[in-house]
C-alpha cells in the first residue's frame, strides 16, 4: 500500500529510472497505474525533481488524448505517482520486429498524437521524449501519449544552461538539437513525431546504427531516404508531411503540432499539402514551407555551427581503439586453440534455456522465445478471463516446457494465453454511487463511456437509477456501458384541464407526470363550462410549476338550485 489508498498489485514495466505497476485505488475503486522511481534514485534530489516534474507536467494538461495523472507523493521513501490504466499496448509493441502500419492508421495515430502535443505546447510543457513506446493504444484503438518524465515546462527559470543541455530521450527519435544538447522548444516534438511516423509506415526508423551515439551522429548529418523508397504504398504527400517533419533546421519544420496535423488531415482526404519536397541538384531531399506567394525558398542555414573538423579528435582514437582490439582478440583466440585439447569433444544439437515468459503479453513473450531459437508453437492455447479485474488479455499464463528448462533449439513452445470471454451479463448497480457502480461495472470488464442525468421520484440524488444498456443485457466483454445517475425529482407543470371530462382530465394529468384525484367536495359552477360532468375547478391551479408525482385535485361543479313554486328562488304560486 502506498500513500495507505493505492494498492500494489503486479508489474506493468520498467523504464531508466522507474517501474510501472497496475495497482487500485482502494477509496473509489478504481484500476491505476503507479509509477514509483527506483530505488537507486530516491536519494539523488535532481532525480526526485525531475521524478515530481514529470507529475507537475502532466496534471498541467486535460485531454483526452493525454494519460491522466491522479495523484502524486511519497510514502517511506518511495516516490510514486498514480495515473490514469490504460488497458492496451505501446505503439512500439505493434511496431516489434519490423512491423508495419498502414498509412491511412498510421495517419489518424499520428493526429492524435499532434493533438495530445497541442494541448502540452499550449501550457508550455516539451514531451523530449515522443517515441513508440510512449505512444499507447487501447483496446478500441483509441491513442494516449504517456511519460513525461523528461518533459520541459518552457517557463521554468530554476535550472542553469549546463543543467538543460544535458541529451535526454531515445536516440533513434532525437531532434538534431536535442543530440547536439541545445535548447530544444515544440519543434523538436514534431521531429520525434516524423520518425514515429516514418517507423510506422516503413517499419524501421529513419535513421539505423550499431550504437546510440551512431545514431544520433545521423540524426544531426545524414538526410533520411524518403519513405516511398521502403514502401511503395507511401504517398507523394505523406512523404513530403515526413520529410519537412525531419528538417535538420528546425525553422523548416512545422511550427506547430496544428500545422502538421492539418498537413495529415489533407493528406487523407487526398488534397494538395503545404509540405512540398524539393530536389536540389545534389540530389538529397530536404522538405521546405510552402511561401505563402507561391515560390519555392531557399532552405534556411542551421541554426547551429558544425562541428570543425580540428575538433573530431575522436575518429582516429576511435579507429586506433578498433584496431587494438581486432588486434586482442586475434591473439586471445590463437592462444586458447593453442592450449585446447587436439581432439574435440563429440558435437550434438544445440541446448537453449526456455525463458520465462509467464505474465508476459503474448507479442513480447513470441518475441523473448524466437530470440531465443524456440518456436511458438500453433494454434495458441486459449483460456477465458476470470477476474477481469486482475487479468488481463492477451496475456501468457502457462507455457510448456517450462521456464528455465533446456531443450533443443527449435522446440516448439506451447503458451496458454487470457481471453476474454465471448459476452458478459451487465449487473444492476442501480441506488449505488456512480463511483461504486463503475467499479463494479469495470471488475466485470466493461467500459464506462461516461454518465447521464436523468429525474427520478424513486431514486435519491446523486444516487446511480440504472445503466445503458439495462441490467441482465448480455454484452461483449470491454463494451461500453453509460451509467443513468439520478438528479433527484423534478419539476412539472399543472395543465388546464377545467371544463374537461373527468376522463380526458386524469389522462392529461398523468402525461405531465403528476397524480390526478377526485376530490369528493364540489366547487361553484364554472359559468363557462358546458352542462355535463365536468370538471368545475382544479388545484393547484393551471400553469403552477410544482414537484413531480406531485396530486391534482379535480373537484366536481355544486348541484344547481331547484326551480318551480317551491323553490327558493320560483314563482310564488301565480303562472
Amino acid at each position: 500500500m502506498l500513500g495507505g489508498r493505492y494498492r500494489v498489485e503486479r508489474e506493468l514495466g520498467r523504464g531508466g529510472m522507474a517501474k510501472v505497476f497496475q495497482g487500485t485505488d482502494t477509496v473509489l475503486g478504481r484500476s491505476v497505474a503507479i509509477k514509483v522511481l527506483a530505488p537507486q534514485f530516491a536519494e539523488d534530489e535532481g532525480f526526485v525533481m525531475r521524478f515530481r516534474r514529470e507529475a507537475q507536467a502532466a496534471a498541467r494538461i486535460s485531454n483526452p488524448t493525454i494519460v491522466s495523472v491522479f495523484d502524486t507523493g511519497s510514502d517511506d521513501g518511495v516516490h510514486y505517482i498514480v495515473m490514469e490504466y490504460v488497458e492496451g499496448k505501446t505503439l512500439g509493441e505493434y511496431l516489434t520486429g519490423g512491423g508495419r502500419i498502414l498509412p491511412d492508421r498510421a495517419i489518424d495515430i499520428a493526429e492524435h498524437v499532434c493533438r495530445a502535443l497541442e494541448a502540452a505546447h499550449a501550457q508550455g510543457v516539451i514531451h523530449r521524449d515522443i517515441k513508440p513506446g510512449n505512444i499507447m493504444l487501447n483496446a478500441r484503438g483509441e491513442v494516449k501519449v504517456t511519460d513525461f518524465g523528461i518533459a520541459r515546462m518552457t517557463s521554468s527559470t530554476g535550472e542553469t544552461v549546463e543543467q538543460t543541455v544535458a541529451v535526454l530521450g531515445t536516440a533513434s527519435y532525437l531532434s538534431p538539437e536535442q543530440a547536439q544538447g541545445q535548447p530544444v522548444d515544440a519543434r523538436s516534438d514534431l521531429y520525434s513525431l516524423g520518425c514515429v511516423l516514418y517507423e510506422m509506415v516503413t517499419g524501421r526508423p529513419p535513421f539505423l546504427g550499431d550504437s546510440p551515439v551512431a545514431v544520433a551522429s545521423k540524426q544531426v548529418l545524414e538526410t533520411p531516404v524518403p519513405p516511398s523508397k521502403l514502401n511503395p504504398d507511401v504517398s507523394p504527400d505523406l512523404d513530403a508531411v515526413i520529410l519537412r517533419a525531419l528538417a535538420k533546421n528546425p525553422a523548416n519544420r512545422y511550427g506547430a503540432a496544428e500545422e502538421m496535423r492539418a498537413d495529415l488531415e489533407r493528406v487523407r482526404r487526398g488534397l494538395p499539402v503545404e509540405a512540398t519536397p524539393v530536389l536540389p541538384a545534389t540530389g538529397a531531399t530536404q522538405v521546405l514551407d510552402r511561401p505563402l506567394g507561391g515560390a519555392r525558398t531557399e532552405v534556411l542555414p542551421p541554426s547551429y555551427e558544425p562541428e570543425p573538423e580540428r575538433r573530431r579528435w575522436w575518429v582516429p582514437a576511435l579507429v586506433t581503439l578498433l584496431i587494438l582490439g581486432v588486434l586482442g582478440a586475434a591473439l586471445w583466440y590463437l592462444a586458447t586453440s593453442l592450449l585446447s585439447e587436439e581432439e574435440p569433444g563429440p558435437t550434438g544439437p544445440e541446448v537453449v534455456v526456455v525463458p520465462n515468459v509467464i505474465g508476459e503479453r503474448l507479442g513480447q513473450a513470441r518475441a523473448e522465445l524466437e530470440e531465443a531459437g524456440l518456436v511458438v508453437a500453433e494454434p495458441i492455447v486459449e483460456q477465458e478471463i476470470v477476474d477481469p479485474e486482475t487479468e488481463v488479455p492477451n496475456t501468457v499464463v502457462d507455457q510448456d516446457p517450462s521456464p528455465e528448462e533446456e531443450v533443443e533449439a527449435g522446440t516448439e513452445v506451447t503458451l496458454t494465453v487470457l481471453v476474454p470471454p465471448d459476452a458478459v451479463t451487465i449487473p444492476s448497480v442501480e441506488n449505488l454511487s456512480p463511483d461504486q457502480a463503475q467499479a463494479e461495472l469495470e471488475a466485470l470488464g466493461f467500459v464506462v463511456a461516461g454518465f447521464e442525468d436523468q429525474a427520478s421520484d424513486e431514486i435519491d440524488e446523486g444516487f446511480v437509477i440504472g445503466t445503458d444498456p439495462p441490467a441482465g443485457t448480455e454484452a461483449p466483454f470491454g463494451s461500453d456501458v453509460t451509467i443513468v445517475v439520478s438528479t433527484g425529482a423534478g419539476t412539472a407543470i399543472v395543465p388546464e384541464v377545467r371544463c374537461q371530462s373527468f376522463a380526458s382530465a386524469q389522462n392529461e394529468v398523468e402525461r405531465a407526470d403528476l397524480v390526478p384525484q377526485i376530490s369528493d367536495e364540489t366547487r361553484p359552477i364554472n359559468p363557462l363550462c358546458p352542462l355535463g360532468n365536468k370538471v368545475a375547478a382544479q388545484d393547484p391551479a393551471p400553469g403552477t410549476e410544482v414537484q413531480a408525482g406531485s396530486t391534482v385535485f379535480l373537484y366536481a361543479g355544486e348541484a344547481a338550485p331547484p326551480t318551480g313554486p317551491t323553490g327558493p328562488t320560483g314563482p310564488t304560486g301565480e303562472d
